[in-house]
Parts: C-alpha cells; sequence; structure tokens
C-alpha cells in the first residue's frame, strides 16, 4: 500500500517491517526523503478493544504510561512558565488526568481545559476543580485563536493520522510566545539490546526520532527552548515557544536521518528475534528459584512476552506485582495482581525486577519491603542467557 509521507509530503514511502500481531494488518514504512518513520494504513483511530496489557493484545489500551511522565513533563515546563499566574492549560488527550492533577497543584490560579477521546478514562478528569473536560478526539474539537498560554500533549501525536496539522492547529491556539510541552516515544529505543515487545503497535501510526519530530515542529512555528534529553532513548520530552510560521517551501532530503533510521529498524529485528530465543533461557532461571519463593514486580509487556515466548509457568509464583496494572485488572497469567506492600508478608527469596526504566527506583523498595531477598533483573537475565547463547 502506498501513502503521502506525513512530514515532506512526498510519494516516497518504502516498507520496512511487518510488526507481529497486528490487528490492522499494519506495515511499518520510511520515507526514503526526510527519514520519518510512519505506519499504514492510517486511521483515525484503532478499533475498540476491552482493557488489555499485553503488546500482543495492543499494550496502549490500558495506557497508564503517561503517568509515568508527568514529573518530568512538568519540571520542564516549570522552568519556562511562572506557575503562579493565572495560565491556561489545554492538556491534549489527558488520560486518567495524571498530568492535569499535578499541573493544578503546582498551579494554584491555573485552568485547564482537558481533551480526551476514551470516556472509559476520561471521567477522572471530569471531577478535577479548575477544569473543562470535552470528550472527543482532538482533531475534532474546535478552539479559539490565541486562547491558551500552554499546550501540553503526552504520547498522543504518534496516534494522530496527521500530526502536522494538529501541531498547526496547536500553534493558532497558543498565545503569542505560547508554550508547547510535548512528549513522545523515541524511535531510538529500538536501538537498544534487551528488547522483546513488539514496538510497533496498532495504535501508533508514527514514529519519530529527535530530527523527524523537531523538523515538524520547525514547519509548524515552534522554536525548541527545552530538551530533548540525548540520554533518554525511550522518550522525546521537548519544550517549544510559538514562533514566526516559516516560509512555506518544499523539506530538504534528509539522507542520514534515513540510513540511521533503516539502521535502527534492522539492529531491532534481528535483536528482538535472538532476545525472544534467549527468553526461554531466562524463563529457566527465574523458574530454578522456585524452592526460594519467588516475587516478580512487572506485569506488563516484557512479562507478557516471558510467558508467551520464554514458556514462563507464572502459576508458580509467589507474587505477582504491578503498582499501576492492578488498578485495572485483576490478573495476569493465571496470577492474581498485588501490590508491593504484599511482599513484606510473602517474604520472597527472590525478586525479580522487570522494567528497565525503574529498575533502580523499585529495587530500593524492594529493599525496604523484604529486605532479605535477592534481587534480580531481568536486563542481567537476559545479558547472561545472550552471553551464553553467543559462547
Amino acid at each position: 500500500m502506498r501513502g503521502i509521507c506525513g512530514l515532506c509530503h512526498r510519494d516516497t514511502l518504502e516498507d520496512v517491517y511487518q510488526p507481529e500481531g497486528s490487528t490492522r494488518g499494519i506495515t511499518v514504512h520510511l520515507c526514503r526523503h526526510c527519514g520519518l518513520v510512519q505506519s499504514l494504513p492510517r486511521v483515525a483511530h484503532a478499533p475498540r478493544r476491552p482493557p488489555s496489557v499485553s503488546g500482543g493484545a495492543d499494550w496502549g489500551n490500558v495506557r497508564y504510561g503517561k503517568g509515568f511522565r508527568t514529573r518530568a513533563a512538568l519540571a520542564a515546563l516549570a522552568r519556562h512558565a511562572d506557575l503562579a499566574a493565572p495560565l491556561h492549560l489545554l492538556d491534549v488527550g489527558s488520560n486518567r488526568g495524571s498530568f492535569a492533577r499535578a499541573f493544578l497543584d503546582a498551579a494554584p490560579s491555573a485552568q485547564i481545559t482537558a481533551v480526551e477521546p476514551d470516556e472509559r478514562v476520561a471521567e477522572s478528569c471530569a471531577v478535577l476543580a479548575r477544569t473543562q473536560l470535552i470528550t472527543g478526539r482532538i482533531e475534532n474539537v474546535v478552539l479559539e485563536d490565541a486562547r491558551f498560554d500552554i499546550v501540553h500533549s503526552c504520547h498522543t501525536i504518534e496516534h494522530l493520522a496527521d500530526p502536522a496539522q494538529v501541531l498547526a492547529d496547536h500553534w493558532r491556539v497558543l498565545k503569542d510566545d505560547g508554550l508547547l510541552v510535548l512528549d513522545a516515544p523515541n524511535l531510538a529505543f529500538l536501538g537498544g539490546s534487551d528488547v522483546v515487545e513488539e514496538w510497533f503497535i496498532d495504535k501508533h501510526l508514527y514514529h519519530f526520532s529527535v530530527r523527524t519530530l523537531l523538523r515538524m515542529l520547525g514547519e509548524a512555528g515552534f522554536t525548541v527552548i527545552d530538551g530533548p534529553d540525548a540520554g533518554d532513548r525511550d522518550n522525546i520530552l521537548i519544550v517549544a515557544r510559538k514562533a514566526a510560521k516559516p516560509q512555506s517551501a518544499p523539506l530538504s532530503a534528509d539522507t542520514q536521518e534515513v540510513e540511521s533510521a533503516r539502521t535502527l529498524i534492522a539492529h531491532y529485528i534481528a535483536s528482538r528475534a535472538r532476545n525472544l530465543m534467549a527468553l526461554t533461557a531466562v524463563a529457566a532461571e527465574i523458574a530454578a528459584q522456585k524452592s526460594r519463593g519467588v516475587a516478580i514486580w512487572g506485569a506488563g509487556r516484557i512479562f507478557d512476552n516471558l510467558v508467551r515466548h520464554g514458556h514462563f509457568d507464572a502459576t508458580t509464583l509467589n507474587l505477582l506485582i504491578d503498582t499501576h496494572l492492578k488498578a485495572h485488572v485483576r490478573e495476569r497469567h493465571g496470577c492474581t495482581l498485588a501490590g508491593p506492600e504484599a511482599l513484606a508478608d510473602a517474604a520472597p527469596g527472590v525478586v525479580v525486577v522487570m522494567s528497565r526504566a525503574f529498575a533502580g527506583e523499585i529495587s530500593e523498595q524492594v529493599r525496604s519491603l523484604a529486605p532479605g531477598a535477592e534481587i534480580l533483573l531481568y536486563s542481567d537475565l537476559l545479558a547472561r542467557a545472550q552471553t551464553r547463547a553467543a559462547a
């Protein structure tokens, strides 16, 4: 299927990858002119499904991941906005209101207009003070010019059928010198050595690198004043200021970006295939600790792949902990979810930490709640399995 690039608007898309488990039959494409990675076919939204949590079943349905980004986004905004002022913020894809709550606490004179398409989670924002909730897709919401001091958009732009047009609309509704706080998944994630989950999920239509996102922001009339963090390969967090619209001109070719994206995708395909095979050894190493009592902290995509591809028997666990998923689902793969407080009573001999991004923080909690437990990190277990396989 052919399409037009969402950044340079050229008919230069090349098929580069067929994601596993897609229910829409999407194919990942690379623009040979500007290097933007994007999925086709594009739809305004994926079909509605019951809440689910695994990568194969479309992780995005639970969508608690936005809450992890609140602290970083608010800190970046506070460096450039007077939070004591009577600000008006547009929260795009407000989800369960994690950022909205934190912003209202930090900015006591501010008000929020929250836009969220999923009525199942939007109710959380409806009860917030100083907040107007609009249930709908941002593409279909009509807002007046120069109404907002700030637009906040966290892990939303990748879902949009026409992100360039939505950025142009963000520019329109911002006051002069208004701020855009934009957070998106980072294509650089594909360069990791420990990826097992399918990254190209159905709901993500665009897959931005730092370079392609910055170019799209520039085309929309924004000047970046903060970020992105070069050390964060998972997210691209940017604060940009509304500036003058650039003169319309064809976007120049970016051969370096094209080759960089092609290399990342090739690495991801090969590395993920090796890692999925190594999960059997990871599962066996965890299972060997059964007599000591095993708890796993983290029931999301990595755990799901450990069960599906590593053939790990989750019912042998003493405890399966997930602070966030516990609020939305009762069990995963036959194992009831528990909160961290259950560690004290269960007193497992081993706690396996599945998270990569929060491994240090979770390990500290484990030491506090179960001081006698040995902590094993998923990333270390996978690295050992990779080393043995290569020997």
